[in-house]
């Protein structure tokens, strides 16, 4: 494949990719100095065809953190792939190997079974910071949250929505199929049975939490049949395979995110950033040392710069730009 890098290049220089790369590859090896750290946050800055070639590169990251680990494993084991410092030769061999993974060749090799595939793929997805709603043909409203990928199918029998990755909120319409088709909304844990409702799924953590505005749902994970269960209005719970756990009554404002906003009540700081964070490109992470401070309020989603600001005047903390992708909330500093 040469020196081509598998994307659409437009003006940025092929040469300026390659440097993103190999401070990609830099910061793979988890040996990162901090005169390293200080000479990429000058590199950033120095050109704004940098940004652009360091965003590109962040894309392919994330379709590579899918690659099976024995791949991966592979790759970074080519001969002389040391990718600590100053080990340029072995960068070469790896940002190669990376190139042609990049370019479709992993695909043959499980791609397609990752959610990375799935997602591109998807009937209907959204970005990373990207909402979007969706009307079904019989009149269903699917909200999607950020970083989500769905399916639809319908048939003669059932109404089906896959879900792949993220969050979605279903308000169901009735149904003027006579006999009338369930409603489904099936995950990698199981499925939910709509009765006439309105409701909200998540993947989260190696689990699925479903939440029930109005209306019931039922859920029967994908291992344990058995265990079917009635989840009615005004209650939460979690699923994996094959338990049903996590039953609590649900919180009223955790579906803010279809209108655009972040509802805060009396919430851990760390917890409120986790939540911001998948608004936003990069790295949003939260000092340990401020972590527990409580925070309430009703944040915009689409400006989460400003969501950060406002939290820097109203709390002890400064919000800290290592670049626009690599942000941390620190304690503030005294005044001398």
């Amino acid at each position: 494949m040469g020196e081509a890098f598998p994307h659409d290049a437009g003006a940025i220089p092929q040469a300026v990719h390659r440097q993103a790369l190999e401070w990609q590859v830099t910061f793979w090896s988890g040996e990162v100095s901090a005169d390293e750290r200080a000479a990429f946050r000058r590199w950033l800055a120095t050109d704004p065809l940098h940004e652009r070639a360091w965003r590109d590169v962040q894309r392919v990251d994330d379709m590579l953190s899918a690659v099976p680990t024995s791949i991966g494993s592979r790759v970074l084991r080519l001969p002389g792939a040391d990718i600590g410092p100053g080990a340029r030769h072995g960068r070469r061999n790896v940002l190669r190997a990376l190139a042609w993974l990049a370019a479709g060749g992993v695909l043959g090799l499980g791609l397609r079974e990752t959610p990375q595939w799935r997602t591109a793929s998807a009937d209907h997805a959204t970005r990373g910071g990207e909402r979007r709603e969706i009307v079904l043909d019989d009149g269903t409203r699917v909200s999607l949250n950020t970083a989500t990928a769905v399916d639809i199918r319908f048939d003669a029998e059932r109404r089906l929505v896959v879900l792949h990755d993220g969050e979605i909120l279903v308000s169901t319409a009735a149904e003027g199929a006579t006999p009338a088709r369930a409603f489904l909304v099936q995950t990698r844990h199981g499925s939910l049975k709509a009765l006439g409702t309105r409701f909200s799924v998540r993947g989260d953590d190696g689990a699925v939490r479903v939440a029930v505005y109005e209306g019931a749902v039922e859920i029967t994970p994908r291992g344990a049949p058995s265990l079917r269960e009635r989840l009615d209005a005004g209650r939460q719970a979690r699923f994996d395979s094959r338990s049903i756990n996590g039953r609590a009554a649900a919180d009223p404002f955790e579906a803010a995110w279809a209108r655009g906003l972040l509802v805060a009540e009396r919430m851990r700081l760390a917890e409120l950033l986790g939540q911001l964070g998948r608004y936003r490109a990069g790295v949003l992470r939260c000092d340990p040392a401020v972590a527990d401070l409580v925070v309430s309020g009703v944040y915009p989603l689409d400006d989460t710069d400003r969501v950060l600001a406002a939290l820097a005047e109203a709390l002890p903390v400064r919000v800290e730009y290592t670049t626009p992708y690599w942000v941390t909330v620190r304690a503030r500093q005294a005044a001398r």
